[in-house]
């Protein structure tokens, strides 16, 4: 049965027009995971299948945050992409006036006992480089940009790269934004899935750690991932696509990516969990079961808040609900608990979306710094 067919079973009675209006109601991954999910980093635009790409604060743009057990027995990888498409629209260089910060959280509380801070020099005349990795203040690592100097010089055990990488995110966006936005002809129900980022790189930086340094096997951890210029907040991201799904206006959106995980439950009189509450209750309507009930909404909500990606350090990672891998199908997962797959007792998900068909990548590679060589 092709996938087409299934999709139109589990819908039921309701039919592609309706599918699509309800679909249509709420800014569900319109900009990929948070490649440019905010206007000040930029936006997507799609005509007739021909998308044109405006970035502001490129090199300070979050796109992806992963954590997962290292290929080397007692370790952990932190790694983070940003500047997305670099290949296509420049510049492919990190910002020497920001911060970049892997913030990991050892108590449970959304706030961070450990950063692991980034920065970088000015580029030079090849676009090298320099860099420098702090933990808590204290330099461990520092490297080049270069390929060829890719590899960080290390202290304490923490190794570190830096550097062009191609984009290990796979996603349809294409039939996203036809059946989102109604911009182009792509659709998820057209049965062609086409992943938009295989032929895209980005830039990448990437820690390898030691899991003492974490709490040792076993430890319970929040990671997530914050660019800053000048002391002012540009980005922020831990499990992917949470303020691109959940945060509708331009402003929320902005405030979002300003606000400690810590303060996101109830910041702006709990605007961004009364967000989250909305749009799983308007998704999840597609459901045979119906729309989430106000306290399945409400206990979904406070799983997503505080936008932490939680990870059980030394285990395998099975993202976004632990850690984070690149291999990781996380908008599989998160399209079916918006639209109503969570396996909540009495409820099993027919009719939810169960995917956008695009699977992993073939260039990951199996040890540092994992992701692909660039295109």
């Amino acid at each position: 049965m092709s996938r087409v067919h299934r999709l139109f079973g589990r819908f039921g009675g309701l039919g592609v027009a309706a599918i699509v209006l309800t679909v249509a109601a709420a800014p569900l991954f319109t900009s990929a995971a948070d490649h440019l999910d905010a206007p000040t980093l930029g936006e997507v635009h799609n005509a007739n299948d021909s998308l044109s790409v405006v970035k502001r604060n490129g090199p300070l743009d979050i796109n992806d945050l992963y954590t997962f057990r290292a290929a080397t027995s007692g370790r952990t990888v932190l790694a983070m992409t940003v500047n997305p498409a670099v290949n296509l629209i420049g510049p492919a260089v990190f910002s020497s006036e920001g911060l970049y910060t892997f913030n990991v959280d050892t108590t449970g509380d959304a706030v961070a006992d450990l950063r692991y801070e980034v920065t970088f020099g000015d580029p030079d005349v090849r676009g090298v480089q320099h860099y420098t990795v702090k933990a808590n203040g204290k330099a461990v690592a520092s490297g080049f940009t270069d390929n060829a100097k890719g590899k960080s010089q290390s202290r304490g055990g923490v190794v570190a790269f830096a550097g062009q990488r191609s984009d290990p995110f796979f996603f349809d966006l294409l039939a996203f934004l036809g059946t989102v936005k109604g911009e182009g002809s792509g659709s998820l129900l057209d049965g062609v899935a086409n992943d938009f980022f295989t032929p895209l790189n980005t830039l990448a930086i990437v820690i390898e750690v030691p899991n003492a340094a974490l709490g040792g096997d076993g430890a319970a951890i929040g990671t997530w991932a914050t660019t800053t210029l000048n002391g002012a907040a540009i980005d922020q991201i831990g499990r992917p696509a949470i303020n691109t799904v959940f945060n509708g206006s331009a402003a929320d959106k902005e405030a979002f990516n300003a606000t400690p995980p810590s303060q996101q439950r109830t910041a702006l009189n709990g605007t961004f969990r009364n967000n989250i509450i909305g749009v799983l209750q308007a998704f999840s309507a597609l459901d045979a079961e119906g729309a989430y009930t106000d306290v399945e909404a409400a206990g979904l909500a406070d799983v997503l808040l505080p936008d932490v990606l939680t990870y059980t350090v030394g285990s395998a990672a099975a993202g976004p609900l632990n850690g984070r891998g690149l291999a990781d199908d996380v908008i599989d997962v998160e399209l079916n608990i918006v639209t109503g797959g969570y396996p909540f007792p009495g409820r099993d998900g027919t009719g939810a979306i169960t995917g956008d068909g695009v699977g992993p990548h073939g260039d990951y590679l199996a040890s540092f710094p994992y992701l692909g060589t660039p295109h």
